[in-house]
């Protein structure tokens, strides 16, 4: 009696294929390899992974752009747990140069950060090629593949490779002088009171560097209290950078950033926000935060209190520069 072969990944792996849903780039330099397309050029490709239904199929699309523009190749395909196979099967189809091809793969391995892909592809060439790919990852955010054509029927087909797909940062893109951003920051400036404050504040990246905190304390005689934290992150379903500020004194206020340019063509940062003090009156403003160097200087296009609008000359008071602070 033959042994029993082991069970391919199932429902358990197709759930854990969460981690491919998002959006997703690669970089790279076209092979030799397929005579469809030229050797030696730099490419971008970007793929889409999305639920169908969640925890058993998973629809893919995918691009690859020349650098001058060309769409060289594109296609689409599902993953499902396919309960009569027992297996999670992937089937997808496109077209590279104009010419259509197909393929289907099963996975055959999954351990959460390592998968193994075993198919065959029908390639726009026309070659048939019999095929292996693992992804290898550390984190959600990237993941090594490499590609082992194993059999290959016909002229022109795929060569081994390796590439990486790197998950797209919205909040990056969008927030281009973030990096910049971060660290700490000291300020000083004399109070109403003519009291010397001196402030601080602290800038983090969030995790995969998608979101920033900021927490802002102040010092006066010898005294330490906490303004307040704030949390910037991209919010998908709006497609906006957000920002959420809970103050020390019971001031709440959350708001929409942008990123803008000076007529000098220097990039700063828009904040339009609005909340409510700790007794319930209503603030709302428009805060342009520039970064210089190290200098990061903090104003006020327009700021409103309780319903009064400061002037010019009354929202100077609240402009704050700080200076990088060198460890």
């Amino acid at each position: 009696e033959l042994p029993e072969l082991p069970a391919l990944p199932g429902l358990e792996a197709m759930e854990g294929l969460d981690r491919f849903v998002g959006e997703w780039e690669m970089e790279g330099i076209t092979d030799e390899g397929r005579a469809s397309m030229p050797g030696g050029v730099e490419f971008t490709a970007e793929q889409s992974v999305w639920w169908v239904e969640p925890g058993r199929s998973l629809a893919v699309d995918w691009d690859v752009t020349l650098k001058d523009g060309t769409k060289v190749s594109s296609g689409r395909g599902r993953i499902t747990y396919d309960e009569a196979a027992g297996a999670v099967l992937n089937i997808y189809s496109g077209r590279d140069r104009g010419r259509p091809f197909t393929g289907s793969a099963t996975l055959i391995g999954f351990d959460g950060a390592a998968l193994d892909w075993r198919g065959h592809e029908t390639s726009g060439t026309g070659a048939s090629v019999n095929y292996e790919v693992t992804y290898q990852s550390a984190d959600r955010d990237a993941w090594v593949v490499d590609f082992i054509p194993t059999c290959i029927d016909g002229s022109g087909g795929p060569q081994p490779g390796r590439f990486v797909w790197n998950r797209t940062n919205p909040f990056i893109e969008r927030l281009e002088i973030a990096p910049g951003m971060i660290g700490v920051w000291d300020g000083a400036w004399q109070d109403a009171m003519g009291r010397t404050v001196l402030a601080s504040l602290e800038i983090t990246a969030g995790p995969g560097e998608r979101s920033l905190r900021l927490r802002s304390t102040d010092e006066v005689d010898g005294v330490v209290r906490v303004v307040g934290d704030e949390i910037v992150w991209f919010d998908a379903a709006s497609e906006q950078i957000r920002s959420r500020f809970l103050g020390g004194d019971g001031l709440v206020i959350g708001g929409v950033i942008t990123l803008e340019k000076s007529l000098e063509g220097s990039p700063y940062l828009r904040s339009a926000w609005s909340g409510t003090d700790e007794s319930g009156r209503p603030r709302s403003g428009i805060m342009k935060i520039d970064l210089l160097d190290d200098r990061l200087t903090i104003g006020y296009e327009a700021l409103e209190i309780d319903g009064r609008t400061l002037d010019m000359t009354e929202r100077a008071a609240f402009r704050r520069e700080f200076d990088r602070r060198v460890r």
